[in-house]
Formats: C-alpha cells, sequence, structure tokens
C-alpha cells in the first residue's frame, strides 16, 4: 500500500550545467502531473510523463525543475543598439547647446543607458543535457515513491485498527440480532391481533404473516453482506497493488449495509452500534482518499 502524498527532490550536476528537480504529491483521482519546466526543457514533458506514469500511478503531482548554467557568457550574445546611442548622442549635444552646458559624455555612461547593450541569454541545451534532466527526473520519481510507501505503512496499520473495529461493532450488531427479532415478533403479534380484534384469529395465518413481516425486518442478509466486505477489504489494505478505488468503492458498499441495519433495527443497543460502526467508516473513507 502506498499513500498518495509524497516529495522527492533530486540533482544533477555537471561543469557546465545544474539541473535540480523537485516532485510534490497529493490526492487525485487520476495521475494529474503539472510541470513546472524552463523554456529549455518543455519539448521534453511527454518523456517525462512517460517516465513519471512508470513510478506513479495516481495523485496530482506538481514537477518543479530547475536549471542553473555555470559558464553563462559562453551561452550569451552581447548586441549594441547603435541607432539608439546615436539618438542620445544627439539629445546630449541639444541639452549643452540650449543650457550652455559643455557638451561631456563618457562613453561607459552612455553604454550604461536601458537598451543600449543587450545580453541576451542563449536557451539551447547543452549536448547530453536532456539525459541529466532525465537522470534527475527518475532519481526525484524514486526518492518521492520511497515517500509514499513509507507514508503507506502507516495508512496501512491505521485502517486495519479500523477495520478491527468494525468488526467488533458488527459482532455486536449479530449478536443483538436474537433479540431484535423476537422484539419485532412479539410487536408484529400485537399489531395483528390489535387489527383483527374481535375477528377469530388463525393461528397458521397468523404464523405466517409473522414470518413474512420477520424476513422483512430480519438484518441477517446485511450482516452477511458487512462481513464479507471485511474480508474482501482486508484482503485490498494488505495487497501489494494499487487498490484505493477499490477500496473507496468498498467503504461506500459498508456505509450502505450499515445504513440498512439502522433503518430496519428498532433496538436501542443496536442503533448504537450501528452509529459506532458509521464514525469508523468515516474514518475509513478519510484515509482512503489517501490511498494509491
Amino acid at each position: 500500500m502506498k499513500s498518495m502524498t509524497g516529495y522527492g527532490t533530486a540533482r544533477v550536476q555537471t561543469k557546465d550545467v545544474t539541473v535540480e528537480v523537485s516532485i510534490r504529491a497529493v490526492n487525485g483521482r487520476f495521475l494529474e502531473p503539472r510541470f513546472h519546466l524552463p523554456r529549455e526543457f518543455v519539448s521534453l514533458e511527454s518523456e517525462l510523463k512517460k517516465i513519471l506514469s512508470q513510478t506513479l500511478l495516481r495523485g496530482t503531482i506538481d514537477i518543479f525543475v530547475s536549471r542553473r548554467v555555470r559558464n553563462t557568457a559562453a551561452k550569451a550574445q552581447m548586441t549594441v543598439n547603435d541607432t539608439l546611442a546615436k539618438k542620445y548622442m544627439t539629445a546630449y549635444k541639444h541639452l549643452s547647446k540650449e543650457l550652455g552646458v559643455p557638451f561631456q559624455v563618457h562613453l561607459e555612461a552612455l553604454a550604461r543607458l536601458p537598451e543600449i547593450i543587450k545580453v541576451e541569454e542563449s536557451y539551447e541545451m547543452f549536448t547530453g543535457e536532456d539525459k541529466i534532466l532525465k537522470k534527475a527526473f527518475t532519481a526525484a520519481c524514486k526518492a518521492c515513491n520511497a515517500e509514499r510507501t513509507r507514508e503507506g505503512k502507516a495508512l496501512r496499520r491505521d485502517l486495519e485498527k479500523l477495520l478491527l473495529s468494525l468488526e467488533r461493532q458488527v459482532k455486536v450488531i449479530s449478536e443483538l440480532r436474537g433479540e431484535a427479532n423476537a422484539q419485532l415478533q412479539e410487536k408484529f403479534e400485537q399489531k395483528i391481533r390489535a387489527r383483527l380484534k374481535g375477528n377469530d384469529i388463525d393461528p397458521t395465518r397468523l404464523s405466517q404473516e409473522i414470518v413474512i413481516q420477520l424476513e422483512k425486518a430480519d438484518i441477517n442478509e446485511e450482516l452477511t453482506r458487512l462481513s464479507e466486505h471485511i474480508k474482501n477489504y482486508r484482503q485490498l489494505v494488505i495487497s501489494q497493488q494499487a487498490e484505493g478505488k477499490k477500496l473507496d468503492f468498498y467503504t461506500q458498499e459498508l456505509l450502505r449495509e450499515v445504513n440498512t441495519i439502522g433503518s430496519k433495527s428498532q433496538v436501542a443497543k443496536i442503533t448504537q452500534a450501528v452509529v459506532e460502526a458509521k464514525t469508523l467508516i468515516e474514518r475509513l473513507r478519510e484515509q482512503v482518499q489517501n490511498v494509491q
């Protein structure tokens, strides 16, 4: 069992470039990767998705990639705006004449003016840089997966404890079933006798009617299905596969059966056990949302 929550980071460094990848995973119904890439790596996004899907199967995944080039000068171009520089010079000369101030302009000062000299970095990747990115990305995926595995062990322990507590409540309800049926039989018999008061009562017909009503109100089928669901649930909890969606389905089925028992029951102790069981199932549901 693995959690859908995790974090992983990795860095690969060469003499020319350093690539760092950070992966943050949270809950999600499907695999939803969200890439935050430098423009140099945008063309590699589809390849990174394939690598990601081999390790992480579900969840909303944010991937942050940074790229730092060591020797920027080797990957930069410098352009000079001659036309703009001449216009600055013309404007300075005009001001000098209008204000009667001696015309003195230093080249360094002119070069520092906006847009005169531009340094433009080249966004081309170094040879083999795609392999560097994939290496760092794969390592970050593995680190995130290891964290999700560690979280999954804690989830599994919690789910097993909740299942054990739920089984206890089902056992309580099962033990109270006989008492509930006895009360229902007495209640149905009194109701039927009251309706047929003053008329001859056929004992056989009375028994048949009571049996029919008891069958409708009996919770044996729900208890049987509950026990089977819990058994299947436990198998999914210990499975090494990604069973989050199946666990979510079985959680809904558990709640359905318990709700049916609650609607049929007229015994206070069973109602109490139903309330406890629904609380446990709700906690199961919350935890299952984190399972891959």
